[in-house]
């Protein structure tokens, strides 16, 4: 069968037609913000179970008995002294022949190591006035181990360093009604619930993009890059029996009654 062409008019060959066909893409599936909602809808699942998971877990590690602990202070002042003598004399206080002696004199059964995490040193402002804090499980035991230290401390480095003029200015006392430094609190449950709504929408949007399956006509004219023409809607194979039995049923009445 021949074919006619208009003069001029250019004949593509049909190898070359193929070759001018765009190529292959490779599907990247995004999500914009548009889309968030939706996929938090379809995934609340998952949200809604890593948060009730983590918060489990916070609320259970809350809940596990803390040991409480009370703080106790006095406050020396070291005058006439140079900021490195200062220094020094700072970190004289926190020494083992400071704490072993304390420890001997008071009785108390800690290790000198251990009492050393129990003390800390301070200063006011910067100025001469230095505080020295105590804390124990015991509220009765900590200001007895800060004044300890105080006079220990007081001693010694009067008698290695030769530094005299250390006074007392306010005695460590036990407090007649001491509330502990570490109160119960919910700071783990409350991370648990934060960070189950975090990892949990990482998770849907994770699974989201993983998802290849195709909900829309946007979603088809994204991985093709073409516009739909149209959509054909989806009919019940109920409906669609039913239509065609009234149909044939229609044309065999006409047909009878021609």
């Amino acid at each position: 069968m021949k074919s006619f062409f208009k003069v001029g008019e250019h004949v593509e060959d049909e190898n070359e037609v193929y070759e001018k066909a765009p190529s292959s893409r490779v599907p990247v599936k995004e999500i914009n913000l548009k889309e968030w909602a939706a996929v938090i809808r379809r995934r609340l699942w998952i949200i809604l179970l890593t948060t009730v998971l983590l918060a489990v877990l916070g609320g259970l590690y809350s809940s596990q008995p803390e040991v409480p602990l009370y703080s106790s202070s006095a406050r020396i002042m070291i005058p006439a002294a140079t900021p490195e003598q200062l220094s020094t004399i700072k970190v004289f206080i926190r020494e083992p022949v400071v704490l072993e002696r304390v420890i001997q004199e008071s009785g108390i059964r800690r290790s000198a190591g251990g009492l050393r995490n129990q003390i800390s040193v301070g200063s006011v402002d910067n100025s001469i006035i230095t505080i020295i804090s105590v804390v124990d499980p015991d509220p009765a035991v900590a200001p007895q181990i800060v004044n300890a230290v105080v006079r220990v401390f007081t001693e010694e480095v009067s008698k290695r360093m030769g530094f005299n003029g250390i006074s007392v200015l306010t005695e460590a006392v036990e407090s007649p009604n001491p509330a502990p430094i570490n109160p119960p609190s919910n700071r783990a449950l409350i991370a648990g619930i934060i960070a189950g709504l975090v990892i949990g929408l990482g998770l849907a949007l994770l699974l989201e993009s993983l998802d290849d399956t195709l909900r829309s006509e946007r979603d088809l004219e994204r991985i093709l890059g073409v516009d739909s023409l149209g959509v054909v809607p989806k009919l019940q194979r109920k409906d669609s029996f039913g239509n065609s039995r009234r149909k044939n049923e229609y044309v065999r009445g006409e047909a009878i009654g021609s």
